[in-house]
């Protein structure tokens, strides 16, 4: 399974069990991702990218038009697990400065 959705008292965990998050993936991803938010109408929502080792443009594509649609329904969505070279995307593309991003779950979690 490429991606898994966990629980945790109202916040919905999507974990994206990839090492390489591409174009390949996207469709799959985008339509998980706003199934979650229209047709479920989840509001708080943690990606954990702890597994990912590279992600394309395409993928981050897909996580903001996520955050566009949260953020219309007035919920959001938290980055976390970042490796060093998902991280380098996440500060070249400046999407850094859009998300909240955290180290650990955990702290994801409870920052809601």
């Amino acid at each position: 399974m490429n991606f898994s959705i966990s629980d945790e008292n109202g916040i919905h965990i999507l974990k994206v069990n990839l090492k390489r998050a591409t174009i390949d993936y996207v469709k799959e991803f985008r339509e998980l991702l706003l199934d979650l938010i229209e047709t479920k109408n989840i509001k708080k929502i943690v990606i954990d990218l702890s597994e990912v080792e590279f992600v394309d443009s395409s993928f981050l594509g897909a996580v903001v038009s996520g955050l566009k649609k949260i953020a219309a329904n007035k919920g959001d969505i938290k980055i976390s697990g970042l490796q060093s070279p998902v991280r380098s995307m996440f500060e070249i593309t400046r999407l850094y400065k859009v998300f909240e991003i955290f180290d650990e779950i955990e702290d994801a979690l409870n920052s809601f």
